[in-house]
């Protein structure tokens, strides 16, 4: 085992450090760190030996520079790969909301364990992700990342600031997406109340209309499986796309 293999192999768990530090969450639950810091490890021995050796820094302070940009360039690649998660589980919060499902969190900020919608989809993410292959996409681009920036020498494309924004926005956009037919829903329910209302006075609409936006909320729940799984095999299809897209192109 040479010198040079050993840095290699560290800067390549370096950058696969980043990767593990964000990984997906199960239902709010982080893995703990010794699966993360395994995980890492068991990546850096598989792709030390085939990826671009690494060149020996020639001083100190290029080594701190070059293993510190490789832990930021991982936990950028996480961060592309988390986003998705984050979409789904907004969207899971939003529809909670739209059909009566969302608790009381006082000061607190809302936890995805606490809300069994939002933590459902989660998980369904999650399960649906290793059946899809996906977890092979984000591995296959990982390794495909060193032919773009080699060990030791990460480097960036100039428009990687803006894809970040974009990929945060995104966010926004899946979970409004998955979530829109729910809001669609609570608006026609609430307007038929209100007319119902209007016509009959007497009747609690307040009251009744809950149960029933429930029910109906639930029952389209049950119907846009599909339509979640959809949106979901997209996004993970084009995960490998956007973390080499931070990359500077060949």
């Amino acid at each position: 085992m040479t010198l040079g293999y050993l840095l290699t192999w560290q800067m390549v768990w370096l950058r696969a450090l980043g990767i593990a530090l964000l990984l997906p969450q199960m239902s709010g639950r982080p893995p703990p760190i010794l699966i993360r810091l395994g995980l890492a490890t068991c990546m850096a021995t598989l792709l030390a030996g085939v990826v671009p050796p690494a060149v020996l820094p020639s001083n100190l302070w290029a080594y701190g520079a070059a293993a510190a940009s490789e832990v930021v360039l991982g936990l950028a690649f996480g961060f592309i790969g988390q986003m998705t998660f984050a979409g789904v589980e907004m969207a899971g919060r939003v529809i909670s909301s739209e059909i009566g499902l969302s608790p009381t969190h006082g000061m607190n900020a809302p936890d995805v364990a606490s809300e069994p919608l939002a933590g459902f989809m989660g998980a369904f993410a999650f399960v649906l992700f290793f059946m899809v292959g996906g977890h092979l996409l984000v591995l296959s681009a990982f390794a495909r990342s060193f032919d773009l920036a080699a060990p030791g020498h990460p480097a960036v494309n100039a428009l990687a600031g803006d894809m970040m924004i974009r990929a945060t926005a995104h966010v926004l956009e899946l979970g409004l997406r998955i979530s829109a037919p729910f809001i669609a829903l609570n608006f026609l329910v609430t307007l038929a109340f209100a007319t119902l209302g209007r016509a009959v006075a007497r009747m609690g609409v307040f009251v009744l209309s809950a149960p029933m936006r429930g029910l109906a909320g639930m029952a389209l729940f049950g119907g846009a499986g599909g339509l979640i799984a959809r949106y979901l095999f997209a996004e993970i299809a084009h995960l490998p796309w956007r973390m080499l897209e931070l990359l500077p192109p060949r």
